[in-house]
Protein backbone atom coordinates (compact mmCIF):
# COMPACT_ATOMS: atom_id res chain seq x y z
CA UNK A 1 0.00 0.00 0.00
CA UNK A 2 1.32 3.45 -1.17
CA UNK A 3 2.49 5.66 1.91
CA UNK A 4 0.99 9.05 1.72
CA UNK A 5 1.69 12.84 3.23
CA UNK A 6 0.08 12.55 6.33
CA UNK A 7 -3.00 15.37 6.88
CA UNK A 8 -1.69 19.28 8.08
CA UNK A 9 -1.27 18.45 12.40
CA UNK A 10 -0.73 14.71 11.54
CA UNK A 11 -4.72 13.40 11.38
CA UNK A 12 -7.66 14.16 9.38
CA UNK A 13 -10.25 15.86 11.68
CA UNK A 14 -14.19 15.36 10.11
CA UNK A 15 -16.82 17.33 12.36
CA UNK A 16 -19.53 15.42 10.49
CA UNK A 17 -22.06 13.30 12.66
CA UNK A 18 -23.40 10.52 11.97
CA UNK A 19 -26.28 8.08 13.12
CA UNK A 20 -27.47 8.56 16.90
CA UNK A 21 -25.41 11.14 17.76
CA UNK A 22 -26.17 13.38 14.82
CA UNK A 23 -30.33 12.82 15.16
CA UNK A 24 -29.83 13.48 18.89
CA UNK A 25 -28.34 17.13 18.00
CA UNK A 26 -30.83 17.75 14.77
CA UNK A 27 -33.74 17.26 17.67
CA UNK A 28 -31.42 19.62 20.27
CA UNK A 29 -30.99 22.12 17.43
CA UNK A 30 -34.75 23.10 16.69
CA UNK A 31 -34.65 24.60 20.13
CA UNK A 32 -31.18 26.56 19.80
CA UNK A 33 -30.71 30.20 18.66
CA UNK A 34 -29.93 30.38 15.11
CA UNK A 35 -27.15 31.74 13.22
CA UNK A 36 -27.79 31.91 9.36
CA UNK A 37 -24.80 31.27 7.36
CA UNK A 38 -23.89 33.16 4.19
CA UNK A 39 -22.34 31.09 1.15
CA UNK A 40 -18.61 31.63 2.21
CA UNK A 41 -19.34 30.50 5.78
CA UNK A 42 -21.47 27.43 4.97
CA UNK A 43 -18.29 26.41 2.20
CA UNK A 44 -16.52 26.47 5.38
CA UNK A 45 -18.16 24.52 7.43
CA UNK A 46 -18.49 21.75 4.53
CA UNK A 47 -14.86 21.81 4.75
CA UNK A 48 -14.59 21.51 8.25
CA UNK A 49 -17.12 18.38 8.11
CA UNK A 50 -14.99 16.61 5.22
CA UNK A 51 -11.60 16.94 6.87
CA UNK A 52 -10.45 19.79 4.26
CA UNK A 53 -8.98 22.16 6.73
CA UNK A 54 -8.01 19.73 9.02
CA UNK A 55 -5.98 20.46 11.94
CA UNK A 56 -9.53 22.56 12.44
CA UNK A 57 -12.19 21.39 14.47
CA UNK A 58 -14.62 24.76 14.14
CA UNK A 59 -14.30 28.71 13.49
CA UNK A 60 -11.54 30.29 15.52
CA UNK A 61 -11.45 31.37 18.68
CA UNK A 62 -9.31 34.68 19.62
CA UNK A 63 -6.47 32.87 20.69
CA UNK A 64 -6.24 31.29 17.78
CA UNK A 65 -7.55 34.12 15.71
CA UNK A 66 -4.90 36.57 16.75
CA UNK A 67 -2.01 34.08 16.28
CA UNK A 68 -3.44 33.75 12.78
CA UNK A 69 -3.54 37.31 11.96
CA UNK A 70 -0.12 38.30 13.52
CA UNK A 71 2.09 35.16 13.13
CA UNK A 72 0.46 32.85 10.22
CA UNK A 73 0.38 29.75 13.10
CA UNK A 74 -2.16 28.90 15.22
CA UNK A 75 -1.94 29.38 19.30
CA UNK A 76 -0.23 25.94 19.47
CA UNK A 77 2.50 27.19 16.51
CA UNK A 78 0.62 25.12 13.76
CA UNK A 79 1.16 26.78 10.53
CA UNK A 80 -2.00 29.01 9.75
CA UNK A 81 -2.28 31.55 6.89
CA UNK A 82 -6.14 32.07 7.23
CA UNK A 83 -8.70 33.36 9.66
CA UNK A 84 -11.82 30.99 9.75
CA UNK A 85 -13.89 32.82 11.51
CA UNK A 86 -17.97 33.02 11.73
CA UNK A 87 -19.36 36.90 12.01
CA UNK A 88 -22.24 37.71 13.91
CA UNK A 89 -24.13 41.39 13.99
CA UNK A 90 -24.90 43.21 17.55
CA UNK A 91 -28.63 41.80 17.03
CA UNK A 92 -27.15 38.03 17.08
CA UNK A 93 -24.42 39.08 19.63
CA UNK A 94 -27.10 39.60 22.26
CA UNK A 95 -28.28 35.87 22.35
CA UNK A 96 -25.30 34.93 22.96
CA UNK A 97 -24.45 33.20 26.86
CA UNK A 98 -21.59 31.53 28.26
CA UNK A 99 -21.55 27.74 27.31
CA UNK A 100 -24.76 27.99 25.04
CA UNK A 101 -25.12 26.13 21.89
CA UNK A 102 -26.21 28.03 17.99
CA UNK A 103 -28.07 26.31 15.21
CA UNK A 104 -26.21 27.22 12.00
CA UNK A 105 -28.66 27.28 9.25
CA UNK A 106 -28.33 28.13 5.73
CA UNK A 107 -30.20 30.94 3.79
CA UNK A 108 -32.59 27.81 2.82
CA UNK A 109 -33.01 27.36 6.04
CA UNK A 110 -31.53 23.48 6.20
CA UNK A 111 -29.85 23.24 9.54
CA UNK A 112 -26.38 22.01 9.03
CA UNK A 113 -24.47 22.56 12.13
CA UNK A 114 -24.16 23.06 15.59
CA UNK A 115 -21.83 25.58 17.24
CA UNK A 116 -20.63 24.15 20.39
CA UNK A 117 -20.49 26.49 23.42
CA UNK A 118 -18.92 29.51 21.26
CA UNK A 119 -16.50 32.29 22.54
CA UNK A 120 -17.71 35.74 21.30
CA UNK A 121 -14.65 38.13 21.31
CA UNK A 122 -14.59 41.83 18.89
CA UNK A 123 -11.88 41.71 16.23
CA UNK A 124 -10.38 45.15 14.50
CA UNK A 125 -11.59 44.60 10.47
CA UNK A 126 -8.95 47.29 9.66
CA UNK A 127 -5.74 45.04 11.04
CA UNK A 128 -7.19 42.23 9.84
CA UNK A 129 -7.66 43.03 5.89
CA UNK A 130 -4.04 44.61 6.20
CA UNK A 131 -2.50 41.64 7.60
CA UNK A 132 -4.31 39.36 5.88
CA UNK A 133 -5.12 40.67 2.53
CA UNK A 134 -2.36 43.70 2.82
CA UNK A 135 -4.51 46.24 2.02
CA UNK A 136 -7.67 48.40 3.55
CA UNK A 137 -8.69 48.87 -0.01
CA UNK A 138 -12.36 48.36 -0.53
CA UNK A 139 -12.15 47.23 -3.85
CA UNK A 140 -10.42 44.18 -2.74
CA UNK A 141 -13.02 41.39 -2.59
CA UNK A 142 -11.81 40.09 0.87
CA UNK A 143 -11.45 43.53 2.62
CA UNK A 144 -14.93 44.15 1.27
CA UNK A 145 -16.31 40.98 3.10
CA UNK A 146 -14.44 41.98 6.55
CA UNK A 147 -15.53 45.25 6.28
CA UNK A 148 -19.44 44.29 5.55
CA UNK A 149 -19.83 41.57 7.66
CA UNK A 150 -20.81 41.65 11.78
CA UNK A 151 -18.46 43.13 14.06
CA UNK A 152 -17.85 40.36 16.40
CA UNK A 153 -16.79 36.90 15.92
CA UNK A 154 -18.46 33.62 17.73
CA UNK A 155 -15.62 30.62 17.87
CA UNK A 156 -16.05 27.46 18.62
CA UNK A 157 -16.31 23.73 17.68
CA UNK A 158 -18.80 22.65 15.38
CA UNK A 159 -20.45 19.30 15.19
CA UNK A 160 -21.87 18.81 11.17
CA UNK A 161 -25.25 17.58 10.92
CA UNK A 162 -25.62 18.00 7.37
CA UNK A 163 -23.69 18.35 4.06
CA UNK A 164 -25.07 21.53 2.37
CA UNK A 165 -27.53 20.24 -0.84
CA UNK A 166 -25.69 19.84 -4.24
CA UNK A 167 -27.22 19.08 -7.44
CA UNK A 168 -23.75 18.98 -9.36
CA UNK A 169 -20.85 17.50 -9.78
CA UNK A 170 -21.68 14.12 -7.62
CA UNK A 171 -19.30 12.28 -8.79
CA UNK A 172 -15.88 15.11 -8.51
CA UNK A 173 -17.17 15.59 -5.36
CA UNK A 174 -14.54 13.35 -3.33
CA UNK A 175 -13.61 14.13 0.39
CA UNK A 176 -9.71 14.15 1.66
CA UNK A 177 -10.70 10.94 2.94
CA UNK A 178 -11.51 9.49 -0.43
CA UNK A 179 -9.29 10.92 -2.65
CA UNK A 180 -6.89 8.92 0.03
CA UNK A 181 -8.23 6.16 -0.28
CA UNK A 182 -8.15 6.55 -4.75
CA UNK A 183 -4.60 7.33 -4.50
CA UNK A 184 -3.47 4.15 -2.67
CA UNK A 185 -5.31 2.49 -4.63
CA UNK A 186 -3.90 3.66 -7.94
CA UNK A 187 -0.36 3.07 -5.88
CA UNK A 188 -0.01 6.63 -6.16
CA UNK A 189 2.80 8.90 -3.19
CA UNK A 190 4.08 11.42 -4.96
CA UNK A 191 0.79 13.46 -6.08
CA UNK A 192 0.96 16.92 -7.37
CA UNK A 193 -2.54 19.44 -6.44
CA UNK A 194 -3.28 21.69 -9.11
CA UNK A 195 -5.80 24.82 -7.65
CA UNK A 196 -7.51 27.11 -10.43
CA UNK A 197 -10.38 28.73 -10.48
CA UNK A 198 -10.30 29.74 -14.10
CA UNK A 199 -11.27 27.18 -17.47
CA UNK A 200 -7.96 25.43 -18.48
CA UNK A 201 -5.80 26.71 -21.29
CA UNK A 202 -2.24 25.96 -22.88
CA UNK A 203 -0.35 27.21 -20.15
CA UNK A 204 -1.70 25.47 -17.20
CA UNK A 205 -1.64 22.21 -19.75
CA UNK A 206 1.79 23.33 -19.75
CA UNK A 207 2.22 22.77 -15.95
CA UNK A 208 0.29 19.83 -15.50
CA UNK A 209 2.48 17.86 -17.99
CA UNK A 210 5.45 19.27 -15.82
CA UNK A 211 4.04 17.72 -12.93
CA UNK A 212 2.90 14.77 -14.17
CA UNK A 213 6.70 13.72 -15.04
CA UNK A 214 7.97 13.88 -11.90
CA UNK A 215 4.83 12.77 -10.08
CA UNK A 216 2.62 8.91 -9.81
CA UNK A 217 -0.64 10.87 -10.83
CA UNK A 218 -2.03 14.65 -10.40
CA UNK A 219 -5.20 15.55 -8.36
CA UNK A 220 -6.88 18.94 -10.89
CA UNK A 221 -8.89 19.89 -8.21
CA UNK A 222 -10.94 23.45 -9.10
CA UNK A 223 -12.37 25.55 -6.79
CA UNK A 224 -16.01 25.82 -6.93
CA UNK A 225 -17.35 27.53 -3.75
CA UNK A 226 -17.86 31.47 -3.89
CA UNK A 227 -15.82 33.82 -6.06
CA UNK A 228 -15.89 36.89 -7.14
CA UNK A 229 -19.14 37.89 -9.47
CA UNK A 230 -16.83 38.57 -12.93
CA UNK A 231 -15.18 34.28 -12.52
CA UNK A 232 -16.95 32.11 -15.14
CA UNK A 233 -19.28 30.08 -13.53
CA UNK A 234 -17.76 26.70 -12.10
CA UNK A 235 -20.19 24.60 -14.34
CA UNK A 236 -18.28 26.16 -17.54
CA UNK A 237 -15.15 25.36 -16.05
CA UNK A 238 -15.67 21.52 -15.19
CA UNK A 239 -16.44 21.14 -18.81
CA UNK A 240 -13.39 22.91 -20.33
CA UNK A 241 -11.72 20.86 -17.31
CA UNK A 242 -13.07 17.33 -18.94
CA UNK A 243 -12.50 18.37 -22.33
CA UNK A 244 -8.85 18.61 -21.59
CA UNK A 245 -8.76 15.21 -19.79
CA UNK A 246 -10.30 13.42 -22.30
CA UNK A 247 -8.78 14.39 -25.24
CA UNK A 248 -4.92 15.48 -23.84
CA UNK A 249 -4.33 14.00 -20.55
CA UNK A 250 -3.60 9.98 -19.48
CA UNK A 251 -6.77 9.42 -17.40
CA UNK A 252 -5.25 6.77 -15.23
CA UNK A 253 -2.88 9.10 -13.55
CA UNK A 254 -4.88 12.36 -13.59
CA UNK A 255 -8.05 12.92 -11.03
CA UNK A 256 -10.66 15.75 -11.47
CA UNK A 257 -12.30 16.49 -7.74
CA UNK A 258 -13.97 19.69 -6.93
CA UNK A 259 -12.90 21.54 -3.91
CA UNK A 260 -15.89 23.45 -2.23
CA UNK A 261 -13.91 26.00 -0.91
CA UNK A 262 -14.70 29.39 -1.09
CA UNK A 263 -11.67 32.21 -2.95
CA UNK A 264 -10.56 34.77 -0.52
CA UNK A 265 -7.85 36.36 -2.86
CA UNK A 266 -5.57 36.78 0.11
CA UNK A 267 -2.94 36.06 -2.70
CA UNK A 268 0.34 34.61 -0.66
CA UNK A 269 -1.50 33.72 2.54
CA UNK A 270 -4.07 31.75 0.57
CA UNK A 271 -1.21 29.80 -1.52
CA UNK A 272 -0.38 28.58 1.52
CA UNK A 273 -3.92 27.77 2.44
CA UNK A 274 -4.61 25.92 -0.59
CA UNK A 275 -1.55 24.01 -0.15
CA UNK A 276 -2.18 22.80 3.19
CA UNK A 277 -5.80 21.50 1.55
CA UNK A 278 -4.33 19.84 -0.90
CA UNK A 279 -1.87 18.10 1.73
CA UNK A 280 -4.91 17.15 3.63
CA UNK A 281 -6.38 15.36 0.56
CA UNK A 282 -3.17 13.67 -0.11
CA UNK A 283 -1.07 15.24 -2.23
CA UNK A 284 2.42 15.39 -1.62
CA UNK A 285 3.22 18.86 -4.07
CA UNK A 286 0.87 21.62 -5.10
CA UNK A 287 1.67 24.21 -7.91
CA UNK A 288 2.31 27.78 -6.95
CA UNK A 289 2.12 29.74 -10.24
CA UNK A 290 2.59 33.57 -10.47
CA UNK A 291 0.30 35.72 -8.32
CA UNK A 292 -1.36 32.73 -7.07
CA UNK A 293 -5.07 33.82 -6.04
CA UNK A 294 -4.12 37.38 -6.56
CA UNK A 295 -6.49 40.08 -7.51
CA UNK A 296 -6.23 43.68 -9.70
CA UNK A 297 -2.85 44.56 -8.50
CA UNK A 298 -2.27 43.92 -4.98
CA UNK A 299 0.32 41.79 -4.90
CA UNK A 300 3.67 41.04 -6.69
CA UNK A 301 4.09 38.79 -9.39
CA UNK A 302 6.06 36.33 -6.77
CA UNK A 303 4.74 36.81 -3.82
CA UNK A 304 3.03 33.96 -3.27
CA UNK A 305 5.91 31.74 -3.93
CA UNK A 306 8.28 33.52 -1.88
CA UNK A 307 6.02 33.07 1.21
CA UNK A 308 6.93 29.48 1.19
CA UNK A 309 10.19 30.11 2.13
CA UNK A 310 8.88 31.38 5.40
CA UNK A 311 8.26 28.04 6.77
CA UNK A 312 10.60 24.39 7.40
CA UNK A 313 9.99 21.43 6.01
CA UNK A 314 9.10 20.09 9.60
CA UNK A 315 6.62 23.15 9.56
CA UNK A 316 4.70 22.78 6.13
CA UNK A 317 5.19 19.05 4.64
CA UNK A 318 3.46 19.50 0.96
CA UNK A 319 6.24 20.99 -0.92
CA UNK A 320 5.29 23.70 -3.39
CA UNK A 321 5.93 23.56 -6.83
CA UNK A 322 6.98 27.00 -8.13
CA UNK A 323 6.10 28.31 -11.78
CA UNK A 324 6.97 31.74 -13.93
CA UNK A 325 3.83 32.15 -16.61
CA UNK A 326 4.13 29.68 -19.67
CA UNK A 327 3.50 30.61 -22.76
CA UNK A 328 3.69 29.39 -27.07
CA UNK A 329 6.78 30.30 -28.62
CA UNK A 330 6.15 30.78 -32.37
CA UNK A 331 9.81 30.55 -32.64
CA UNK A 332 10.24 27.14 -30.27
CA UNK A 333 7.27 26.40 -31.58
CA UNK A 334 6.18 25.24 -28.37
CA UNK A 335 5.13 26.25 -24.73
CA UNK A 336 8.00 27.48 -22.37
CA UNK A 337 8.43 30.14 -19.84
CA UNK A 338 11.59 33.04 -19.87
CA UNK A 339 13.35 30.17 -17.77
CA UNK A 340 13.76 28.20 -21.36
CA UNK A 341 12.79 30.56 -24.14
CA UNK A 342 15.16 33.57 -25.62
CA UNK A 343 12.88 35.38 -27.44
CA UNK A 344 11.03 38.97 -27.51
CA UNK A 345 7.89 39.20 -26.20
CA UNK A 346 6.55 39.85 -29.76
CA UNK A 347 6.99 36.17 -30.26
CA UNK A 348 4.60 35.10 -27.49
CA UNK A 349 1.50 33.95 -27.08
CA UNK A 350 0.04 34.77 -23.35
CA UNK A 351 -3.23 36.19 -22.93
CA UNK A 352 -4.76 37.94 -20.38
CA UNK A 353 -8.21 36.49 -19.39
CA UNK A 354 -9.90 40.33 -20.24
CA UNK A 355 -8.69 39.82 -23.79
CA UNK A 356 -10.05 36.30 -23.86
CA UNK A 357 -13.47 37.53 -22.85
CA UNK A 358 -13.14 40.39 -25.36
CA UNK A 359 -12.82 37.93 -28.19
CA UNK A 360 -15.62 35.63 -26.63
CA UNK A 361 -17.93 38.10 -26.45
CA UNK A 362 -17.59 38.85 -30.06
CA UNK A 363 -18.39 35.19 -31.26
CA UNK A 364 -14.10 34.48 -31.89
CA UNK A 365 -12.14 31.57 -30.45
CA UNK A 366 -9.11 31.84 -29.03
CA UNK A 367 -6.15 30.99 -30.97
CA UNK A 368 -4.98 27.08 -30.94
CA UNK A 369 -1.49 28.38 -29.01
CA UNK A 370 -3.73 29.91 -26.08
CA UNK A 371 -6.37 26.62 -25.93
CA UNK A 372 -7.21 23.81 -27.28
CA UNK A 373 -10.23 23.64 -29.78
CA UNK A 374 -12.41 21.90 -28.19
CA UNK A 375 -12.23 23.76 -25.00
CA UNK A 376 -12.04 27.45 -26.97
CA UNK A 377 -15.50 25.76 -28.45
CA UNK A 378 -17.05 24.74 -24.60
CA UNK A 379 -16.31 28.82 -24.16
CA UNK A 380 -17.72 30.29 -27.07
CA UNK A 381 -20.72 28.22 -26.65
CA UNK A 382 -21.32 29.70 -23.48
CA UNK A 383 -20.78 32.95 -24.73
CA UNK A 384 -22.89 33.02 -27.58
CA UNK A 385 -26.02 34.08 -27.24
CA UNK A 386 -24.71 36.74 -24.02
CA UNK A 387 -25.32 40.55 -24.11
Amino acid sequence: MAELIAPHGGRLVECLVQGHERDSLLHKAKNLPRIVLDEWEVSDVEMMAIGAVSPLSGFMGQADYDSVVDRLRLADGTVWPIPVTLSVNEEEADRWREGLDFSLVTESGQTVAILHAPELFPYNKLVESKLVYGTTDGSHPGVAKVMGQGSLYLGGRVSVLNLPEHDDFSENRLSPAQTRQEFRKRGWRRVVGFQTRNPIHRAHEYLLRCALELSDGLMIHPLVGKTKGDDLPPELRMRCYQALMEGYLPGDRVLLVVNPASMRYAGPREAVFHAIIRQNYGCSHFIVGRDHAGVGKFYGPFDAQRIFERFGPEELRVIPLCFDNAFFCRVCQGMATVKTCPHVATERVSLSGTAVRQMLSEGKAPPPEFTRPEIAGVLREAYAGRP
